[in-house]
């Protein structure tokens, strides 16, 4: 089950001092690579060799240098965000805090700008919907670059959000691309123009001096290896070039042609189709308009049935599957079987990008070609709301059958689905809010959600899409009773019970009116699961007992399973170990047959928290180990972090305090990185403060620089640790005692040297010693400077006196 701590008014203010300074997503000591490739891990990887822009990138990485917040501004189609990740990775050296990539791209709601930043930087959900000021309490005095790409479609939203973070975090910088500037104070806009392109006159020598050309060049090798440069074909090239006005996405879109045309056949389309490259009479810059004529250069050389392709992909946000494509776009026009070959051949000629992930292949259009597409399509304003509305029901259709009943083969994929096509269920959600008549199947498909809501961790992303539903719905059915129940529910978990408790009554009154049996058992789950917050337990397994018992009678399996769930966890901590075992065998019955996980993880968890109970730690660990190996193919932060609590717990009762203590540090970070606690529900307060009193016996200095370790884990570290795959430096023997070049750095350190100070003197670069200082305070538990310099003078003394510091502290039982 999943808890927030309501005392949680935004990210981090729980924390202590030490860990409220915050990281970006990209941080070095995340992960065991090297330091390069974790700075640029938040960087999309670059599909082609970067060509050119030479002058734009020096430029740009001196401004950088001293410049807070650089906007990279210009039309469509010039290459600002090729450019933006070239410097970033040039400049990876600069942020030792790492880089973090937020593309907006897909994004229609501005009030979305801060949980996307949130989930760049590793930040899984929220108590409530991450607001500037909260991402700047995580971020503190993060010394970091923050990439923000596409922001043109939310560019007041982005303004607002960069303006408080770069107000309050002294050491951020950001980098951006926009068509406009966001006129926030500090910023210097950099306009990226088009290539320089060779004049009629230009020799074939002088070629090599203009990017224009040799994009065009680099690119037509791809496609044809033996293409090249000569006497025979450089003046069409330019011609060309300058045809296209040196914008690079048209010369890249140019080169792809040469699968099935010839140079001079590219050079005298173009040059017969005047209109495509001269339409003034449409107004705007002369650049949009190329660009424009590139699109529609690229849309006529398309067949009929890819240009109807085409334009019905272009309703998509973030990317597709061939099972929604097929779906969606294909009518009387278009047969589900033509749609493959039709993607194969827009891949073929660049319109698509196929990506692969998971095993399983996604089609994405570039923004810019989906803008096009959606222009075509938009000619037509019923076409337009045909092909939304078609998308809206797929997505819509994919909930029901995902999150309403775990039983139909085929669960665990859809789940995956729905997690890669959030930017498609933000966009289907949209078009319901923006649609008279629509907003009743918009409080559906968000209701629907609330599963998906919480195995991701965006409680607070989920309570603003039903928040918004209920606000403009005028449904007073069934769906609005669901609607009611969700939000309350996700209330309750934020620690609002007030607003859970009216919600829930306006839910029991529509129940009563309507006689509906099965809207009864969620508002009866709801006030269960407020009881249980509240810590009364004997009221909590009471109403879920009813819940369960309706939920089955109206054969709703999948929130069966879930009020079964939460009933065990009610009993497990009323001590009902009877109780325990049948609602773990009931929600067996109810999942495993038909391969859900997620819900059974959950049940795992429960026994193996009534195990402990019963001082029956193998067993507990048994449980807890299996529940977590669950979780992790379905990247269950939520579930995963309630596993490193139980293991902890259970890791302390048995006498390993370091690696209990490393676990909870690990368990800590990713309940700061959601917004979230395990310390809402009392009886898990009391667990957690029972183990951390077990552990601190180790000593206070080392159970901090263990927790301090465990935070410094990815994700998959943590897991790796906690199932015993893998262990940190620190669990091992010597392996967290400083270095002799620690030792030696942490006694110049006390004599108060910079870091450039001590490079000079021991002969290292600034970035070495950097990394030591770093290490250094990593494996003593500290968080500053001044605490390395006490500890050297105790380190000291206690050598005078030749007696070992702790010497009477418990020592933990090493694995």
């Amino acid at each position: 089950m999943i808890f927030v701590n309501p005392a949680w008014g935004s990210a981090a203010l729980s924390l202590p001092d030490s860990q409220r300074t915050g990281s970006l997503g990209t941080r070095v000591a995340d992960v065991g690579l090297p330091e390069t490739d974790i700075r640029l891990a938040g960087l999309p990887a670059e599909a082609n060799r970067f060509v050119g822009r030479s002058r734009e990138l020096k430029l740009l990485t001196k401004l950088l240098t001293r410049v807070r917040l650089v906007t990279l501004t210009g039309v469509g189609g010039t290459g600002k965000t090729r450019l933006a990740l070239q410097v970033a990775r040039r400049l990876r050296g600069e942020f030792p805090d790492g880089i973090t990539y937020i593309g907006l791209g897909d994004l229609q709601d501005g009030e979305l700008v801060g949980q996307l930043v949130a989930d760049a930087l590793g930040l899984r959900g929220a108590v409530r919907r991450w607001t500037a000021e909260a991402l700047a309490e995580h971020l503190g005095d993060s010394r970091g670059l923050l990439v923000f790409d596409n922001c043109e479609q939310v560019v007041g939203a982005c303004a607002e959000l960069i303006d408080v973070l770069l107000s309050s975090c002294p050491a951020l910088t950001v980098l951006a691309t926009s068509r406009e500037p966001f006129a926030v104070a500090g910023e210097s806009t950099f306009p990226v123009l088009p290539m320089e392109v060779p004049g009629s006159d230009c020799p074939l020598d002088a070629f090599a001096q203009f990017d224009a050309v040799g994009l065009f060049v680099e690119r037509a090798q791809a496609v044809v290896p033996s293409f090249e440069l000569r006497e025979q074909n450089y003046e069409s090239v330019a011609e060309l070039c300058r045809m296209l006005d040196g914008l690079p996405l048209a010369l890249e879109l140019a080169a792809v042609r040469l699968r099935a045309l010839s140079l001079q056949q590219i050079a005298e389309l173009v040059a017969a189709r005047p209109e495509l490259l001269d339409v003034g009479r449409r107004g705007g810059p002369a650049r949009q308009r190329t660009l424009s004529a590139s699109m529609g250069w690229s849309y006529d050389l398309c067949s009929a049935p890819e240009q109807l392709l085409w334009t019905r992909m272009s309703v998509f946000s973030g990317g597709v599957e061939l099972q929604a494509a097929e779906g969606i776009c294909s009518d009387e026009q278009l047969s589900p079987a033509e749609v493959l070959p039709l993607l194969t051949s827009l891949v073929d000629k660049s319109i698509l990008i196929r990506e692969e992930r998971g095993g399983r292949v996604r089609y994405r259009l570039l923004q810019i070609v989906r803008q096009f597409g959606l222009a075509v399509l938009g000619a037509d304003a019923d076409e337009v709301g045909r092909w939304r509305r078609r998308h809206r029901d797929w997505y819509l259709d994919l909930v029901d059958r995902t999150l309403s009943d775990w039983r139909p083969a085929g669960q665990a994929d859809r789940l995956g689905m729905l997690k890669d096509d959030v930017a498609n269920l933000r966009a289907a959600l949209e078009f319901c809010l923006d649609n008279p008549g629509e907003s009743a199947a918009g409080l559906r498909m968000a209701s629907s959600l609330y599963h998906y809501w919480l195995l991701t961790g965006l409680l607070g992303e989920g309570a603003y899409w039903i928040d918004r539903m209920l606000a403009v719905s005028a449904e007073s059915g069934p769906e609005r009773i669901r609607g009611l129940y969700a939000a309350a529910s996700l209330s309750a978990l934020r620690g609002d019970v007030t607003s859970a408790d009216r919600m829930l009554d306006e839910a029991s009154s529509l129940c009563d009116l309507l006689g509906d049996d099965a809207g009864r058992a969620y508002t009866m789950q709801g006030r269960g699961l407020m009881a249980l917050v509240v810590d009364d337990t004997e009221q909590a397994s009471k109403l879920l007992a009813d819940a369960m018992r309706q939920f089955e009678s109206v054969d709703d399996n999948a929130a069966a399973a879930f009020t079964t769930v939460l009933y065990g966890i009610v009993s497990m901590l009323r001590g009902e170990s009877d109780q325990v075992a049948a609602a773990h065998q009931r929600c067996q019955a109810m999942t495993v047959p038909y391969g859900e996980s997620w819900i059974w993880s959950f049940s795992l968890w429960v026994s193996g928290m009534d195990a402990w109970n019963r001082g029956d730690l193998t067993d507990a660990i048994e449980l807890l180990n299996t529940a977590l190996r669950l979780k992790r193919p379905l990247d269950d932060h939520l579930g995963i972090a309630e596993c490193l609590e139980g293991i902890a717990w259970v890791t302390a009762t048995s006498g390993e305090l370091r690696r209990a203590a490393v676990l909870q540090g690990a368990a800590d970070s990713l309940w700061h990185g959601m917004g979230m606690s395990a310390g809402t529900v009392p009886g898990f307060h009391r667990h957690r403060e029972e183990s951390v009193k077990l552990a601190q016996r180790m000593g206070k200095r080392p159970f901090e620089a263990a927790c301090r370790e465990g935070r410094t884990m990815s994700l998959d570290e943590s897991i790796a640790f906690a199932l015993r795959e893998s262990a940190p430096s620190g669990c091992a023997g010597d392996a967290a005692k400083p270095t002799k070049r620690e030792r030696e750095i942490a006694q110049l350190v006390a004599l108060g040297r910079s870091n450039q100070d001590i490079a000079d003197e021991l002969v290292l670069s600034r970035r070495t010693v950097e990394a030591h200082v770093q290490h250094l305070l990593a494996k003593l538990g500290f968080s500053s400077r001044s605490q390395v310099a006490a500890w050297i003078a105790y380190q000291n003394a206690a050598a005078v006196d030749r007696q070992p510091p702790h010497a009477d502290e418990p020592k933990d039982v090493l694995v």
